[in-house]
């Protein structure tokens, strides 16, 4: 269909169609264009058909989480929350729609899962706690973010929020001489001035005071934890006391005493305690699981000795001395 079009140049460029149709500052470009009503296009922003918004006074939002900032051992959970004032609603997958259309202005995203071991309560996050009042020693990991919103009425706001990882694994390993697997009987450990609990929003202590942890030893060959004392030195066989545990973080003002309580096989006992104030300062300031290994030297058969020494960062198997 062919048609003709009448048009009036103007002074200032713009061209007035026949139809009442106003294009400023544009280009006309020849082919069959048939332009019905009275239709004003000026310089403004494309509607977002993401959405059908039924309320034209409300804003639809559209959320994509990152998550490349974790740890390789810390997987992606299957859901997670999103939250804004009191409406919540459980997704799963990077990129999802907000369910509830929102009132224009400022408004604030929370994102966060809810893994086990962990109590949710509001926005704090409290690492549960055992029978024995100690904390439980490998809670799952959690991740949580925030993003400050400014919604548009009768649009659709995009924005992507970079979920932080809020729990931190610890492995600490103690090195034995070779033999002294044969003369432990028993032994028990406690880890002091643990965070308990953490504001979701960022992370922060929600808690006035820490709390302690049962780091559970076993018996290891210390080859499997790859650590040698020297690049250069070939790595000697012998056995290690190794714990892992997760942790939201240390308590700000208080010393990480790590506690053991002995039992050689001949009956004897003895508690050694070792200060890790120092090798935890920064705990909480990444991500990727953190490997400290010590010597652990019990006490002679007459009970004399016995100490803790040389705590150093394992990192990829090569041992980091300070």
């Amino acid at each position: 269909m062919k048609t003709n079009l009448i048009y009036k140049t103007f002074a200032s460029g713009s061209i007035l169609l026949r139809g009442n149709i106003l294009l400023r500052g544009s280009i006309l470009l020849p082919g069959n264009i048939l332009l019905l009503g009275s239709l004003l296009l000026l310089a403004s922003c494309v509607k977002d058909d993401l959405h059908n918004i039924p309320h034209p006074d409300r804003g639809a939002l559209l959320v994509t989480t990152d998550w490349s900032t974790r740890s390789s051992s810390a997987p992606l959970p299957d859901q997670y929350i999103l939250r804004i004032g009191d409406t919540e609603q459980t997704v799963s997958g990077e990129t999802n729609p907000f369910a509830a259309l929102l009132l224009p202005g400022n408004q604030r995203l929370l994102a966060y899962n809810q893994p086990d071991g962990i109590t949710l309560n509001g926005t704090v996050a409290t690492v549960n706690t055992l029978p024995d009042g100690t904390l439980t020693p490998t809670p799952s990991y959690l991740f949580s973010a925030t993003r400050e919103l400014e919604i548009i009425p009768d649009d659709t706001l995009r924005v992507t929020v970079t979920m932080q990882q809020r729990i931190r694994q610890l492995t600490l390993i103690l090195k034995l001489s070779p033999g002294d697997e044969n003369r432990l009987s028993r032994l028990s450990a406690t880890l002091t001035g643990i965070l308990p609990a953490i504001h979701l929003a960022d992370g922060s202590p929600a808690s006035d005071s820490g709390k302690s942890i049962i780091p559970p030893f076993t018996l290891t060959d210390s080859d499997a934890s790859g650590t040698r004392r020297h690049a250069t030195r070939a790595a000697t066989r012998s056995s290690a006391l190794s714990a892992t545990v997760r942790l939201p973080g240390v308590m700000p003002g208080e010393t990480q005493l790590l506690t053991l309580s002995l039992t050689l096989s001949d009956g004897h006992t003895q508690t050694l305690t070792t200060d890790l104030t120092e090798a935890l300062r920064n705990f909480g300031n990444a991500p990727e699981p953190l490997t400290l290994d010590a010597a652990l030297q019990l006490p002679t058969p007459t009970g004399i000795g016995g100490s803790i020494t040389d705590w150093n960062v394992v990192d990829n198997g090569e041992v980091d001395i300070h």
